[in-house]
C-alpha cells in the first residue's frame, strides 16, 4: 500500500475542510455588536422629536434577533410602533414582527414560507432564502466594512403582509465624519437602495459595528446615545376631542377652531381650493348632492399615488357636510365608510365636528379606526394653524 499517497490525500482534505471553515457563513456577514442601543430622533433644525431602542441578542440557534421601539410626534401627530426581525445561522429570514396603531403582523419560517398572523387574519407568505423587511437596515453594521463592499436581499413589506418589494441593494461609501452627542467620530456610510425611483436610505456603523445614525429622509437623523433617550419622547396634547370612544362602530372627533367664520370654514371643507390649504395636494369637489369629493396625492413622477374617491351624501351650506368614504388602493370587497362634519359657530370660532361610521367593530376595522383618529388629529391641526 502506498503510505505515501493516502497521506497526501489525507493532507488535501484536511487542508480544504479547514479552508471550508475558515469561510464566512454565507452571505459573508459578521455578528454586530449585541446588546441595548438608545437613539434619539431629530428633525433637520436639530430638534427632537422622539427616540428609538434597538435590542440584539443571539439566538439559542445561535441566529440573530432584533427589538426596535419608535415613538415620536410632531404638532398635531404621534407616531409609535414595535417591530422584530430574526435571522438564522446561516442568515436566512426566520421571523417577523410590526405591532402598529393597534395591529399586529407576524410570521415564522416555515421552509419557503412564513407562516403567521396579520391581526386576526392568517397569513401565509411566500419568501427567498434571501429574504429581508423594513428592519433589514440592521444588516448594514453585518456586512464588510470596506469601501466598495456591496450585497443585495429580497425586501418584503411586514406591515403589509409580507408584500414582496423586489431587491433592495446595500453598498458601502466610505468613512466620513459625523457629529453624535458623544462628539465627532469616523463612521462607515451605507446607502441602503429600495428602489430606482426612492432616495437611498445612508446608514452609519462604526468600526465596533455599532448602527451610530441613520437619515430616514430630508435630514431627519436617528443619532446613537450612550444613555437612554426616552425622555426625548414629549408628545402634545390632542387638539381634537374623542367623543362616545367606546361606539366602536363609529369615530366622532371635536374641536373649536378659533378666529373663523362660518362661512369661511366651510369652503375649506367644501371646495376644492379650500381643501387643498390642509389637506390633499389636490382636490375635485361638487356642490351638491351625488356631487365628487375626491381629495388627491401625487408622487414626484405625477402620478396619482393615493385618492379618495368619495361621493356627496349631505350637502347642507354652513351646517352639514357629508360624504362616502373609499380609497382607490382599497380592495373591491372592502366595506364603504361615511363621514358626516357638522359646523356650529361659537364664541371664539366655529366648532367642527368629525363623524367617521361604519367601521366593524369585530375585525381589522378598528386599527384603521386608530389610524383615521391620528390623520384627522395630524390635518385639523394644519386646519386650525390657518390662523395662526
Amino acid at each position: 500500500m502506498n503510505y505515501l499517497l493516502i497521506a497526501c490525500a489525507l493532507l488535501l482534505l484536511v487542508s480544504s475542510v479547514a479552508v471550508a471553515q475558515d469561510e464566512p457563513a454565507k452571505p459573508g456577514f459578521t455578528r454586530l455588536k449585541l446588546g441595548e442601543f438608545w437613539y434619539g430622533m431629530y428633525r433637520p433644525d436639530g430638534s427632537s422629536e422622539g427616540y428609538s431602542h434597538l435590542k440584539f441578542s443571539e439566538t439559542r440557534q445561535h441566529g440573530l434577533h432584533c427589538e426596535w421601539e419608535l415613538h415620536i410626534s410632531g404638532e398635531g401627530w404621534t407616531y409609535e410602533e414595535s417591530r422584530q426581525i430574526s435571522f438564522d445561522a446561516d442568515w436566512k429570514l426566520s421571523y417577523s414582527e410590526i405591532d402598529s396603531n393597534g395591529r399586529r403582523v407576524l410570521a415564522a419560517r416555515e421552509g419557503k414560507v412564513m407562516v403567521g398572523k396579520s391581526g386576526v387574519d392568517d397569513l401565509r407568505a411566500e419568501v427567498s432564502d434571501d429574504a429581508i423587511t423594513g428592519m433589514g437596515f440592521i444588516l448594514a453594521a453585518c456586512a464588510e466594512l470596506r469601501k466598495g463592499a456591496k450585497f443585495s436581499r429580497t425586501e418584503y413589506n411586514e406591515a403589509q403582509d409580507l408584500k414582496d418589494l423586489g431587491a433592495t441593494s446595500f453598498a458601502c461609501v466610505g468613512q466620513e465624519e459625523i457629529e453624535l452627542p458623544e462628539g465627532k467620530l469616523k463612521a462607515w456610510k451605507f446607502t441602503m437602495q429600495r428602489h430606482a425611483k426612492t432616495p437611498a436610505l445612508p446608514i452609519w456603523v462604526n468600526d465596533a459595528r455599532e448602527i451610530v445614525q441613520v437619515d430616514w429622509g430630508d435630514g431627519n437623523l436617528m443619532k446613537l446615545h450612550r444613555e437612554k433617550t426616552d425622555a426625548l419622547f414629549k408628545p402634545a396634547p390632542p387638539f381634537l376631542q374623542q367623543l362616545e370612544p367606546d361606539d366602536k362602530t363609529r369615530l366622532v372627533l371635536t374641536a373649536d377652531f378659533h378666529g373663523f367664520k362660518l362661512d369661511e370654514m366651510w369652503k375649506l371643507w367644501a371646495t376644492a381650493e379650500g381643501l387643498t390649504k390642509w389637506w390633499p395636494q389636490e382636490a375635485e369637489v361638487g356642490d351638491k348632492v351625488g356631487g365628487k369629493y375626491q381629495p388627491a396625492w401625487r408622487n414626484a413622477e405625477g402620478e396619482i399615488v393615493w385618492q379618495l374617491l368619495g361621493e356627496i351624501e349631505i350637502w347642507e351650506p354652513n351646517r352639514k357636510l357629508g360624504f362616502s368614504w373609499k380609497w382607490n388602493t382599497d380592495p373591491a370587497e372592502a366595506p364603504t365608510l361615511h363621514v358626516v362634519v357638522e359646523f356650529k359657530e361659537v364664541t371664539e370660532g366655529v366648532k367642527v365636528t368629525i363623524t367617521h361610521s361604519s367601521f366593524d367593530p369585530n375585525n381589522d376595522d378598528q386599527q384603521n379606526r386608530s389610524s383615521l383618529h391620528q390623520g384627522w388629529e395630524q390635518f385639523c391641526v394644519k386646519l386650525a394653524a390657518l390662523k395662526k
